[in-house]
């Protein structure tokens, strides 16, 4: 059992609630920045009972960050890009690396998407507001030697949970389920939600070996063809993949009202040039997962260190179908699966 207290900014968050759920129930105090302490998710969190506490605020607020980090032992922080955009996720990932440093944090994790940028040449066509930020501030942490401040990574990806929403197939009236997506013969290295706490109580309680390192999680890369097939071989129900445009993705999923949405604009000036829409945004990430796979590798992990790491890990489609009961039907949770909690 672990001990101390953990400062998990973005908490309520997709990532962050399975995490304060996890470490709260091995020995640690969670304190959780929030803007709402009367949330939905925050209201889950505090049922949890007196070893989590809430501190009210904002991570763009020097003030009430330092209210939150004081007598802190460990951090977690995880930005919510869609709220400050590219510029301000820069500036507030340093800028919160450096207030953790001030309250004497002793082990400090920064949640991270992968940093593919150098390998691509800076390719504007898969350029995606939410890998920029968090992958460049991680690249400014390599250079702040571990003797200031224990750091680590966490680089996930898009969340396994989506396949109940966004990525859910449709059921035609054959009865065959047909998932419909923008993937070509890429894959998506997912990520389960519910893994991450063990990650992060690792990173903590192993510092001999975390410190410095930049832990990529996911279950497994799981193509398109694969999700038919598993959920065949899982359901016993018939299925099949279709490749589909990203505009056509974005009118099956009813994101109409968000794409011309400019992602970080009440942070910044409207006319920012620097802002993607939701549209070009996620075309590009749509691009980004059709250039990864079993023989393209843009996006890697290593299997091996996770099975070593966690050997209880979700370790593939297949296992993650059985233990949900996933059946292919919509189940919404706009905590992972609207633009704003997109993994």
């Amino acid at each position: 059992m672990g001990s101390g207290t953990v400062l998990v900014i973005g908490g309520t968050g997709g990532q962050g609630v399975p995490i304060v759920e996890y470490l709260s129930q091995n020995g640690y105090h969670l304190r959780v920045l929030t803007r709402n302490a009367s949330s939905k998710n925050a209201k889950r969190l505090a049922a949890l009972g007196s070893n989590v506490e809430f501190s009210v605020g904002s991570p763009d607020n020097e003030d009430e960050l330092r209210a939150a980090f004081s007598g802190v032992d460990y951090a977690f922080v995880n930005l919510n890009t869609w709220a400050l955009g590219i510029k301000n996720e820069l500036y507030w990932g340093i800028r919160i690396f450096e207030l953790a440093v001030q309250a004497g944090v002793k082990h400090y994790i920064w949640s991270t998407l992968d940093n593919f940028q150098v390998k691509t040449r800076y390719d504007d066509d898969l350029r995606v507001v939410h890998y920029y930020g968090k992958s460049y501030v991680e690249q400014w942490m390599q250079a702040v030697p571990q003797s200031v401040m224990k750091w680590s990574f966490v680089c996930t990806g898009p969340y396994i949970e989506q396949l109940w929403s966004v990525q859910h197939p449709k059921k035609l009236d054959s009865g065959v389920y047909e998932f419909l997506l923008p993937l070509d013969d890429g894959a998506i290295p997912y990520t389960c939600l519910d893994d991450l706490g063990h990650y992060v109580r690792w990173i903590l309680e192993n510092p001999e070996k975390s410190s410095g390192l930049n832990l990529k999680v996911a279950v497994e890369h799981a193509s398109h063809k694969q999700l038919a097939s598993v959920f065949t071989e899982v359901t016993g129900k018939p299925a099949k993949a279709t490749n589909i445009t990203s505009a056509e993705w974005f009118n099956q999923i009813g994101w109409e009202q968000f794409l011309d949405l400019k992602i970080g604009a009440a942070s910044s000036l409207p006319e920012d040039p620097s802002l993607l829409t939701v549209r070009r945004n996620f075309t590009n990430w749509w691009k980004l997962y059709q250039q990864s796979g079993e023989n393209k590798g843009l996006l890697q992990r290593d299997y091996a260190l996770l099975d070593e790491i966690y050997p209880g890990r979700t370790r593939s489609l297949k296992q993650w179908m059985e233990r949900v009961g996933y059946d292919g039907d919509e189940r919404r949770n706009y905590t992972v699966d609207t633009p704003w909690g997109s993994g």
